[in-house]
């Protein structure tokens, strides 16, 4: 196992908001500089990728930190009128005469909760309003139990191109400790619906350091993945925080503790290998594709481009502006029946921040072109040059030609990273 000894940087957000997962460098800049309530000016739209969250899900898993509510009677009632005003309110204040959609991605949440006509008629105002084009990668993120072969023929007829299934274990009794709703049989019969719905773009998440997880489990789980005709993978490494449901419940023994490091480097380790020998080779820190079918909207969110984002809690970029829709539903419900874009709290990132940002979200795709980046920020690399010049004496990136990699120990410490590159002094 790699071992590497280093001071930590100050930490510019404070503990309270201190991430140690690579979802760290979303809270670049960090978030007591963004200003509440304050809307973003009208933008222009071109190359981009939209994101819809839908906030509710059948239960409420004991890892999850995204924003999500259960699911009532009556939620999607309340939901989809006011996304259907969201909409409304950016065509009217944007400009989308030269929009061009990478991709669409409906996730949550759990997106597949949506009614059938629902999703189709999102996706018809993506192509109507909003630059959607037939070669669009448009994803439906999936809880097994949810859609069947008949819904997810509907969805891809409506121009539903790529499913990802939230699958994490197959095994159910570590399924159940997650407080997930389906088990594995379940989700096997949800990919199988898939492959008859003719979507040929399946995509599955999986986890590992899952408490109770044996190495065992893993190489099922891998496997298993692979019996399943898979073209897209992401396996995540369960970050436990101390407020966080699981951590409670490790820490009463009401569930084992997760596995010891060593094991979740050899599941790490193991997944690597198997996945590139299968044809599907790593592409980001998370994330492994049969060549091809590299998800685009997984690209064009870590690489700096320009997102678009609908629903509570979700994110937005154009340039140098960030915001975030409001995650309280009553707030958002409110802006959207009074035609007003339902933005929580936005900030205009400095050249040196926006520099920052996504050279640490770049490194995530294990690679980025320094330069290039610099020049688009409109400031000088040199702003920089001290963090890149000290990560390269640990080893931690190393120098391609115009390319900065992270090295394998990068990989390893690859929030390391990211923390340095963001812990500006303010």
């Amino acid at each position: 196992m790699e071992t590497l000894t280093i001071e930590k940087p100050r930490d510019p957000q404070g503990p309270e908001e201190l991430r140690d997962d690579g979802g760290y460098v979303f809270h670049h800049p960090p978030k007591a500089l963004w200003d509440r309530g304050v809307q973003p000016p009208p933008q222009a739209w071109k190359r981009y990728s939209v994101y819809l969250h839908v906030p509710f899900c059948k239960k409420i898993c004991t890892f999850c930190t995204f924003e999500r509510k259960r699911l009532r009677r009556d939620s999607l009632d309340g939901f989809v009128p006011r996304l259907w005003r969201e909409l409304d309110t950016v065509v009217a204040t944007d400009d989308l005469s030269e929009a061009a959609l990478h991709s669409v991605y409906l996730g949550g949440g759990t997106a597949s909760l949506l009614p059938n006509d629902a999703i189709a008629h999102f996706v018809d105002r993506m192509r109507r309003e909003f630059g959607l084009r037939e070669d669009t990668e448009v994803t439906l993120e999936s809880e097994p139990g949810t859609k069947t072969a008949e819904d997810l023929r509907i969805a891809r007829d409506a121009g539903v191109n790529r499913v990802s299934i939230g699958i994490q274990a197959f095994q159910d009794p570590l399924l159940k400790s997650l407080n997930r709703s389906h088990d594995a049989a379940q989700a096997i019969a949800m990919a199988e619906a898939v492959h008859t719905a003719g979507i040929e773009n399946l995509h599955v998440d999986i986890m590992y350091g899952l408490p109770g997880q044996t190495m065992e489990m893993w190489r099922e789980t891998v496997q298993r993945c692979l019996d399943l005709g898979v073209k897209h993978l992401s396996a995540y490494q369960m970050i436990l925080f101390p407020d966080e449901v699981m951590a409670r419940l490790i820490r009463s023994g009401e569930v084992p503790p997760q596995p010891h490091p060593d094991v979740i480097d050899e599941m790490r380790a193991h997944a690597v290998e198997t996945f590139t020998r299968a044809g599907l080779p790593r592409y980001s820190l998370t994330e492994f594709a049969e060549p091809g079918f590299e998800c685009r909207y997984v690209i064009t969110t870590w690489d700096g481009s320009d997102y678009l984002g609908f629903g509570p809690g979700a994110y937005s970029r154009s340039h140098r502006q960030l915001w975030e829709n409001h995650t309280v539903h009553a707030a958002y419900h409110r802006d959207a029946d009074n035609g007003r874009r339902p933005v929580g709290r936005s900030v205009e990132m400095t050249p040196r921040q926006t520099l920052e940002r996504d050279l640490a979200m770049g490194l995530c795709m294990l690679g980025v072109e320094p330069e290039a980046l610099a020049r688009r920020a409109g400031i000088g690399l040199d702003s920089v040059a001290p963090v890149l010049r000290e990560l390269t004496d640990l080893g931690l990136v190393r120098a391609e030609g115009p390319l900065l990699r992270l090295t394998g120990p990068g990989v390893r410490y690859a929030t390391e990273v990211m923390k340095r590159l963001t812990a500006t002094q303010f």
